[in-house]
């Protein structure tokens, strides 16, 4: 900002930049050579703090578009690295984060970071090698050095002049990674003292990035919080379709981790296993609207209660439809009885018309019911469930998932 000349005063302009403690303020007598001087400084000092800003902004609309709250920890450190390293030049760059990141600590208490690695303790490293331990000691001697000249024991270190025990002399810039009082880590920069020193330009920029590291750990602790309760609920839902059939107790987890093998055979990703997963733990759920009696009976079904027993698809699918996270499932829930051949239920659907999770979810559900035992018969003979399938490769399932299937180790001897 410039301030104004007073009227009162000499007409020689005094300028006073407030935004940039560098820039210089003039005497009312400055010359025209000092004033042109001052002005250089001051452009030099907005064009250095626009290039900052540059950097920084481009740094988070990058960020900010690749991080995902589905990525472990140390992926997310290394993304930032990746992004942060063209923007500093340094021979080391580094996040390490505190073991249990996101627990409720303080900066204070966490200002030094542990000499000795925990189990759950992330360090990630670009540049020039360097142990653990070794990056400890720099960031250890670089709080020391800034506390002693600032008294800050827990902000940001800006050193440039460091001497180590071994006689290294360096350069390095520690940034804490925290969000309020929750401190998960820090973030470290280091120079050999032959290259230029570091300035409030990375300081600034590790800064930034450190606050969107520090949101998106805490983000994602959250959603894992979420998604472990949502898995509770559905483990909660399957145990209490088993609680009322004590015959297929355990089916459903069992049929959702033969469908887990299978669909990882037939290609499928992390997000697509872990539907097909949940998929295959509530494909039965609707089983709840039957009747406990035909349920639990130990002879063979009527038609009419074949007929009830047929409407589980459905009701599984009216129960779960208004749930949004379970919309990625529902083609499973309803659709895991249908027949390659279209004779199938509850929609007649046939060949690719089926949901390809609920044609892996049938082959799965189809193997756990033929080898289990059931009321009315005991489990059958691996042979015996082999010969059917065979046969129905191609009429009642899909034949690229029945061949998977018998692919299996533990089926290949009988195939």
């Amino acid at each position: 900002m410039f301030s104004q000349p007073s009227p009162s005063t000499d007409p020689t302009p005094s300028i006073t930049f407030c935004g940039d403690p560098s820039a210089v303020q003039t005497v009312p007598d400055a010359s025209p050579e000092e004033l042109a001087s001052e002005v250089d400084q001051l452009a030099d000092a907005l064009a250095a703090r626009f290039e900052e800003l540059t950097l920084i902004h481009g740094l988070t609309q990058r960020l900010a578009n690749s991080l995902t709250l589905t990525e472990q920890s140390h992926q997310v450190a290394r993304s930032l690295l990746d992004e942060l390293a063209p923007c500093i030049a340094s021979s080391i760059l580094a996040i390490h984060l505190f073991p249990g990141a996101g627990r409720e600590e303080t900066t204070s208490r966490r200002s030094v970071m542990l000499p000795l690695r925990h189990s759950d303790e992330i360090f990630e490293i670009v540049g020039h090698p360097v142990s653990d331990s070794e990056l400890v000691a720099i960031v250890q001697a670089t709080r020391a050095k800034s506390e002693e000249r600032t008294g800050d024991s827990g902000g940001v270190a800006l050193v440039n002049d460091l001497q180590l025990g071994n006689g290294i002399r360096l350069r390095a810039v520690v940034v804490p990674i925290h969000r309020g009082s929750t401190s998960l880590g820090q973030m470290v920069a280091v120079r050999t003292v032959d290259q230029p020193e570091f300035g409030t330009i990375e300081a600034d920029m590790m800064s930034s990035t450190s606050t969107m590291l520090a949101v998106h750990l805490l983000n994602q602790q959250q959603y894992q919080q979420m998604q472990g309760m949502f898995e509770s609920m559905i483990q909660s839902l399957a145990s209490a379709l088993d609680a009322k059939d004590a015959y297929t107790c355990g089916h459903s987890n069992r049929v959702a981790e033969l469908s887990f093998q299978l669909a990882t055979r037939l290609g499928y990703d992390d997000h697509a296993l872990a539907n097909i997963r949940m998929g295959g733990i509530l494909h039965d759920i609707g089983k709840i609207g039957v009747d406990d009696s035909v349920l639990r009976k130990p002879t063979k079904l009527t038609d009419e209660e074949f007929e009830q027993i047929k409407r589980h698809p459905v009701l599984g699918y009216d129960i779960l439809k208004g749930i949004e996270q379970f919309r990625p499932i529902l083609p499973a829930v309803r659709h895991h009885h249908e027949s390659w051949d279209g004779s199938g239920y509850p929609d007649g659907l046939a060949g690719n018309d089926i949901p390809r999770d609920a044609q892996i979810v049938a082959v799965a559900d189809a193997f756990d019911a033929m080898s289990s035992d059931r009321p009315y018969r005991p489990g059958m003979k691996l042979e015996n469930v082999v010969k059917i399938f065979r046969e129905g490769r191609g009429v009642q399932w899909a034949a690229d998932v029945v061949d998977t299937l018998l692919g299996l180790p533990d089926l290949q001897q009988h195939s």
